[in-house]
């Protein structure tokens, strides 16, 4: 995927980690769906900077509800163990409803390092916030998923 609209939000923007973060994610919205590009392996300090970046992003859009995400992961898709326990962490904290996407889909595509090895834990996470989760070998296959899951929440089906 290329992603032609311009770039909004990155981990690289945010500072002030102690140690540095390994792992990039990018973020942009197009229509009613926040993209993400996360090109790991991934640390613990790269989610608490994807924490603040995303909300800075999300705090200068008006969002239309529902909406949903899709990350496609790059290169790597392991993290430290650490990295993916901030991670759950993370998603668990409370947010304002209308920054809570209602459906998300990971495109991790079989070249990806670690994708199957990672796959249960991602899953683990999206179970325990009780999100719609999928992961998907393409984009085309996420494109269609969120879609119906936001067509479906739209119908009042979800």
């Amino acid at each position: 995927m290329t992603r032609d609209a311009p770039l909004v939000g990155s981990t690289t923007l945010i500072g002030g980690t102690r140690f540095r973060p390994h792992g990039r994610v990018d973020m942009w919205m197009e229509n009613d769906v926040l993209l993400y590009e996360a090109t790991g392996p991934f640390n613990a300090e790269v989610f608490d900077c994807l924490a603040v970046a995303q909300m800075d992003f999300l705090g200068t859009l008006t969002i239309a509800v529902p909406w949903a995400s899709i990350c496609t992961l790059r290169n790597s898709a392991m993290c430290t163990p650490d990295g993916i326990q901030r991670y759950t962490e993370l998603m668990q904290r409370p947010k304002p409803a209308h920054l809570e996407a209602m459906a998300t889909a990971f495109v991790i595509g079989p070249e990806i390092e670690g994708g199957k090895i990672m796959q249960p834990h991602f899953e683990r996470v999206y179970t325990l916030i009780r999100r719609p989760f999928k992961i998907c070998s393409t984009m085309e296959e996420a494109q269609a998923w969120v879609h119906a899951q936001i067509q479906a929440s739209r119908a009042g089906g979800g």
